[in-house]
């Protein structure tokens, strides 16, 4: 591995998936997990093009959750239902980038 990669891979655990800088511990799938749980605002969600549409009469929330794929084991199929701090939901996309897994979910409620 180049030496720049061994930094990245370095950084991922020190810094970014590091309960002391920005990772929080969260029950996926049953399984307490390190990992960073973010709720994208409306303009990141644009950027993105994260666009969740519910049915009428029914709310949504989309969260996006970042994980070391070393930690959270196989990369979830889009439409699998995860569950996340006792809260089913289905899986929107999934990135692998770098050994960092970037999970949108999306999940309803009246």
């Amino acid at each position: 591995m180049s030496a720049f990669k061994d930094m990245l891979a370095e950084d991922l655990t020190n810094v970014f998936i590091n309960a002391d800088e920005f990772a929080d511990e969260h029950e996926i799938n049953g399984e307490t997990i390190l990992c960073v749980v973010q709720s994208p605002t409306e303009q990141e969600k644009f950027l993105q093009g994260l666009d969740y549409r519910g049915f009428e009469g029914v709310r949504g929330q989309t969260l996006v959750v970042h994980v070391k794929k070393e930690l959270f084991g196989e990369v979830p199929a889009e439409g699998e239902v995860i569950s996340l701090d006792g809260e089913p939901m289905l899986v929107d996309s999934c990135v692998d980038d770098m050994g960092l897994l970037s999970i949108t979910l999306h999940f309803n409620h009246a």
